[in-house]
């Protein structure tokens, strides 16, 4: 009984780091499974969380830096060379860093992982062109990497990929040198750069992980079983359960920045500066669907990390919006983060009832009140979206309002308007639409409660369709829902044509994320005016001319831009907080020693069980001997 434990982990993959030190462990929670690790297609938030620590971009963005952001080189020796082509164009000079290793995997010969060249970038644009690998990012490159288009046009209409022929745009000029040529200016390249769609690709690993039975075994498919370059690589993926990430022991990339933090970041960060990473040796990401085990395990140690949500928010955070007290006193740390997002129900504009009616969609807006939401499920601490843009982003309006913001008597007047006064046709049916959610956890349904009677006040019928994440991000892409919650956008990189490109015609799915398949000729002639543009007075013009167009137009109903609260453990501290870097983990820090003692203080095993069990085998001995001297 005495070693018992109530540590819900799995014993770490070892004991020891290679410098003879404790291994270091980081524990870490995730809502799902991720829904594909392929470089080349993985676009939602969860996939990117796990996929950024194992699969490395030519470029990254400094991990202190927000204010205005900086991209920095990571598989690149320097930031591309920008030069004007001698026929027209622009074109961009990129070398790689020499050394650099793919992980070791039995895709290559002796398991060995091989040196990332420039071919693996060239492969990787010829799999963004590829129709069957369906990269999201194809819809805006098309337009300014020379030959994409021609590329996937060619491949869609043969039904097939000739990987043997290179795209015009893209040049190898060495073993690690090569050259993007573009169309027009594009200054947003750079950021795709940073992304993992351009990330370099082993033709070995996807050809290896087919899905498909080799030698009496099935292999992992390569969207489950990614080889990258990465400071850690997958150990482990225990399916809706756990995926644990191992130390790539080749990882040789970057070194901790030298400068950049903030003067009251110089005690903790300055005797990083320089040295090798990562700095922990194992990641252990738990999927949990219920936000009150995190909480818990937090609490006894057992977490590293934690986003505050609404279930723990009281026990946490004072009504001042401060740390509450008895956690203050444990060491843990409290940080409010304002991210580039955006969160609305996205409103499909191919629905027959909902598309060509303008003024049914301004009324399911003006009926659903976001502030409410936001009290109820995020203790208000997110701020309500009044549009697209969020706050940080060039052209967002900090005194602009929705003009079909929460209105419930103006919501039944336009709903009147559209021809369902009091929800009903004029055959007198009552109009009943389809919101489709996630489901699987108590507060994703009780969400999905508020949002239908939010919309059956107007005197409407609200079906309700639960979807897991997969499966609901499924049916945005091939458009089967008529309305979907949950939907929304966290900056790809920060700049407005990342959003305004949301409903650009050209990126209908599956080549881009326009889900809700608004298609607007004003909206897209401004957007391919805006989207070249150097930041300035006149591309701010523009965009705020279709933030106006999308406020009449009203392809979503605005929710939120998400505002976080997050706590660390003291033994964890957070060192950067960048939101454009999905978790950071190869900046990720762990006092061992200091764990395991908290631990030890914060799990005390209660005497009393132990005592009793004692008592009572010394009464059963006691009657025992009684009973022998007595026969």
């Amino acid at each position: 009984m005495g070693a018992c434990s109530n540590n819900p982990h799995p014993e770490p993959l070892e004991k020891k780091s290679g410098d003879g030190t404790p291994w270091k462990v980081r524990y870490a929670a995730l809502p799902e499974d991720p829904r594909s690790l392929d470089p080349q297609v993985s676009y939602d938030s969860v996939s990117r969380r796990v996929l950024e620590p194992l699969q490395e971009c030519l470029l990254e963005y400094q991990p202190f830096k927000t204010d205005p952001y900086e991209l920095t080189p990571c598989l690149l020796r320097a930031l591309p060379e920008r030069f004007e082509r001698s026929g027209g164009g622009i074109g961009y000079k990129c070398e790689l860093k020499a050394g650099i290793l793919f992980h070791n995997d039995p895709c290559f010969p002796e398991g060995r992982g091989r040196e990332v060249v420039a071919e693996d970038v060239l492969y990787a644009f010829q799999r963004i062109a590829d129709p069957k690998v369906e990269c999201p990012a194809l819809s805006s490159l098309q337009d300014y990497v020379e030959g994409l288009a021609e590329t996937f046009e060619a491949a869609r209409k043969s039904d097939s990929f000739d990987y043997h022929k290179p795209i015009s745009g893209l040049r190898v000029t060495g073993k690690y040198t090569f050259e993007i040529h573009l169309k027009a200016a594009y200054p947003q390249l750079l950021y795709w750069l940073a992304m993992h769609f351009t990330s370099p690709v082993a033709k070995e690993a996807v050809e290896f992980y087919d899905g498909k039975v080799h030698d009496g075994a099935t292999r992992e498919m390569f969207r489950f079983h990614p080889v990258g370059t990465g400071p850690f690589q997958i150990a482990e993926w225990k399916r809706n359960t756990r995926i644990r990430l191992k130390r790539n022991p080749d990882y040789r990339t970057t070194t901790f920045p030298l400068e950049g933090w903030n003067a009251d970041q110089e005690a903790l960060l300055r005797p990083l500066a320089g040295k090798a990473l990562p700095f922990v040796d194992e990641v252990n990401m738990t999927v949990f669907r219920e936000t009150i085990p995190i909480f818990l395990l937090f609490r006894q140690g057992y977490l590293d990390g934690m986003g505050v949500g609404k279930d723990a928010f009281s026990s946490l955070i004072t009504p001042s919006r401060d740390l509450s007290g008895k956690y203050k006193e444990r060491g843990v740390s409290l940080h409010r983060d304002i991210e580039p997002s955006t969160f609305f129900m996205a409103l499909n504009m191919e629905d027959p009832v909902l598309g060509p009616n303008r003024k049914l969609r301004q009324a399911l807006s003006c009926a659903f009140n976001a502030k409410s939401n936001l009290d109820i499920f995020f203790n208000s601490v997110p701020i309500v979206a009044e549009q697209l843009l969020p706050p940080g982003i060039a052209g967002y309006r900090k005194d602009f309002r929705n003009p079909y913001g929460y209105n419930l008597e103006k919501a039944k007047a336009l709903l009147a308007e559209a021809g369902y006064p009091n929800g009903k046709d004029a055959g007198g049916k009552v109009l009943e639409i389809t919101l489709d959610t996630t489901g699987g956890s108590a507060n994703e349904r009780l969400m999905a409660e508020f949002d239908q009677q939010q919309f059956e006040q107007l005197g409407i019928k609200v079906k309700v369709v639960e979807n897991p994440f997969a499966r609901l991000m499924e049916k945005l892409d091939n458009g089967g829902f008529q309305i979907a919650a949950g939907s929304g956008w966290g900056a790809d990189y920060p700049d407005p044509e990342n959003f305004y490109f949301l409903y650009y015609s050209k990126n209908l799915p599956p080549a881009g994320k326009n889900h809700s398949r608004y298609q607007n000729p004003e909206f897209d002639k401004l957007f391919e005016t805006m989207a070249t543009m150097e930041n300035g007075p006149a591309r701010e013009g523009l965009a705020l001319k279709m933030n106006d167009l999308l406020a009449e137009d009203v392809p979503h109903v605005l929710n939120m831009h998400r505002s976080t609260f997050s706590l660390t453990q003291p033994w964890a501290p957070r060192i950067q907080s960048n939101p454009l870097l999905e978790g950071g983990l190869k900046y990720a820090v762990v006092d061992y020693e200091m764990r395991e003692q908290l631990r030890a203080q914060w799990n005390k095993k209660p005497a009393w069980p132990l005592a009793v069990l004692i008592a009572v085998f010394a009464f059963g001995a006691f009657l025992t001997l009684h009973a022998r001297r007595t026969s």
